[in-house]
Parts: C-alpha cells; structure tokens; sequence
C-alpha cells in the first residue's frame, strides 16, 4: 500500500511539474507539436493545431515594398462593406406597405384609446395634455363616445376648444387613417 501512494505521489509531482512548466514557458508545445507531429494523434490532436509549413511562411513575408503595398491595398478593398443593392419596388409593392403601415398605425392609435378609455377622465386628459392634437383627436376618435366627452370636459377650456375644432372640420392628419374620421 505504501508502495502504491508512493508511486502515485510521484505521478502526481510529475504531472504538475509539467503543467507548471508549461504554464511558464519552461516547456515549449508548439516546439513538441512540430517535433513529434502531435496534431495528427487521435485523441491528443484536437488539442493541437497543423503548424504551417516553411514554405507558406516564406510566401507570406513580402519580398519588396511595392508587394507591401499591394497586400495593404487588397486588404481595405476586403475591408469595403459590398455596395447596397438598388431596390425597386412597383406601385403595388408601395400600396401594400402603405396599407401595412396604416393598419398599423391603426393598430396603435386603437390600443392607446382603450388604455385611455380604462382611466378615470381627469387622469386620461392630464396625460393626454401634453400629446400631439392629431394624436390626442385620433386617441379621442376612438374611444367610446361618452369616456370621450368626459376626457374632453377636463381639457383645459381653449384646448378642449381647439380638439373639437379639428373633430368637427375632419381634418386628415398624419395620424389619422382614412376612414377613421368618421367613426364613433
């Protein structure tokens, strides 16, 4: 038994001292791979890598000045993003993504008016006060008729004014969609 831990210990001195000396560059593994072609074992392989042969390295290393600059210009029209593909699209192509947007939008504006339509009128109009008036109108156009005339009575009176101005003259704005002003 004695016998045994002895020569486990041993093994395990052995073990560290060369990972320590590999850890500090006592030992060289590129040299070793090279030396004994580690690389191609089966299991300790993957741990290596193929060095390069001589003879790529000598046709890496330019010969003159003028070869310097040649690989220093290949190397920045390698660094070049690829030049943007033009895109065309046809009026339908246009139409669609318009559509796309707008239902969107439509969407949005939709969502908006039944969270503002869940507050209590004053919360609803405090935070609205600060809104675009084509988003506030367009928020207002969908909310359900009376949660509406309640959040327009706590505007302030000129700007409750100026909403009902817009609401009334139909006014298209940009958030708008065509076909929503007439609704509610």
């Amino acid at each position: 038994m004695k016998l045994f831990i002895f020569f486990f210990l041993l093994l395990a001195l052995a073990i560290g001292s060369f990972v320590l000396g590999i850890y500090y560059g006592l030992i060289d593994t590129q040299e070793i791979n090279e030396k004994y072609a580690l690389y191609e074992y089966p299991v300790v392989g993957q741990y290596f890598v193929k060095p390069e042969s001589a003879e790529n390295k000598v046709e890496e290393q330019p010969k003159s000045a003028e070869e310097e600059k040649t690989k220093a210009e290949e190397k920045k029209e390698e660094e070049k993003p690829p030049e943007p593909k033009k895109v065309t699209l046809t009026k339908e192509e246009l139409q669609k993504q318009q559509a796309a947007r707008e239902a969107a939008e439509k969407k949005r504006v939709s969502k908006l008016a039944r969270l503002y339509g869940q507050m209590k009128p004053q919360e609803a109009a405090d935070a609205m006060v600060n809104l675009d008036e084509d988003l506030t109108v367009a928020i207002l156009q969908r909310m359900d008729e009376a949660q509406a005339a309640k959040v327009l009575a706590k505007f302030d009176a000129a700007k409750a004014a100026s909403l009902t101005e817009i609401i009334y003259a139909g006014k298209q704005s940009s958030i708008i969609v065509p076909g929503d002003a007439g609704t509610h």
